[in-house]
């Protein structure tokens, strides 16, 4: 027996490593500024603050398994700063400099309660565009039980009945709060009477997300470095969008994407209308 767990825990940090808890956090930041920007009157704030807090608690678990890299990043910096680098520096002003118009702004809405709710309301929807990519991109994660499980040392019930159902699940529910954030947008642009551009603004987010997808997985940016590295990331954008392979990577995953969330946002709105039946005490399948 000890060695059959033993098999299990070898396995799962062989192949996940931290990766599962903190991507699904990046996958829930998105779902969570949904309902605050576009569900808010309809979200019980104790479920809210609850959801928010859990929330935290994966992040921090997840983020464990980088404190090293994180660390390794910021002894690199420092030793770029000794040794005079201009980049290290133009990168730190940066970072002060964002720091401080960050909290002038939020010094100044404090003063402006009614102008204060609309800046946040935009801001927290720049946020959520930014992050909204790191919820389908849990779909290529599957990268990461191919390379696990290539090295034959994870025994192969192992991967069939314990990795597989983890993988699959981190993706459905990655994949869920992407569709469950998108749903979001409907419903508030439905009761802004503005019906007529659900389809457009979920085709323009299947783009975005695919192009974000791309930039994550290929070029290993990360949604904080439109605020760390804006240049990388304007240049890494440019250089994607002149290449033909780039280009056709970002279509099939767009397509993907567009599939894959037609299909689940049908199954979640079934469950959604089973469970109002049940409320009501109505039975669907007689109806």
């Amino acid at each position: 027996m000890r060695s059959l767990f033993f098999d299990i825990l070898q396995g799962i940090d062989n192949v996940y490593n931290g990766w599962i808890l903190w991507n699904l956090f990046l996958a829930f930041v998105p779902l969570l500024l949904s309902y605050r920007l576009f569900r808010r009157r309809v979200t019980p704030p104790f479920w809210f603050a609850l959801a928010c807090g859990l929330t935290a608690v994966i992040g921090v678990v997840g983020l464990q398994a980088r404190l090293y890299r994180v660390i390794r990043a910021l002894s690199g910096t420092a030793r770029s700063l000794q040794s005079g680098d201009p980049g290290a520096l133009l990168q730190i002003l940066w970072l002060l400099l964002v720091v401080v118009i960050a909290l002038g702004v939020s010094l100044w809405l404090s003063r402006n309660a009614h102008t204060s709710k609309v800046w946040l309301w935009w801001l927290g929807l720049a946020v959520f565009i930014a992050f909204l990519p790191n919820a389908p991109y849990v779909l290529t994660d599957i990268i990461h039980i191919i390379r696990g499980t290539s090295y034959g040392s994870t025994p192969i019930w192992v991967i069939a009945l314990v990795l597989i159902p983890i993988h699959l699940c981190a993706m459905l529910l990655g994949f869920e709060a992407y569709v469950l954030s998108v749903l979001n947008i409907n419903y508030f642009l439905k009761a802004k009477k503005l019906d007529f551009w659900i389809l457009p603004s979920e085709l323009c987010l299947h783009v975005l997300c695919a192009f974000g997808i791309y930039l994550g997985r290929f070029i290993r940016l990360n949604s904080w470095d439109l605020v760390v590295d804006p240049t990388s990331v304007l240049t890494d954008s440019l250089n994607t969008l002149t290449s033909k392979r780039p280009l056709a990577v970002i279509l099939v995953t767009f397509v993907i994407l567009m599939v894959f969330y037609w299909l689940m946002k049908q199954v979640t709105i079934g469950i959604m209308l089973r469970l109002q039946y049940a409320r009501q005490g109505r039975d669907p399948l007689i109806e």
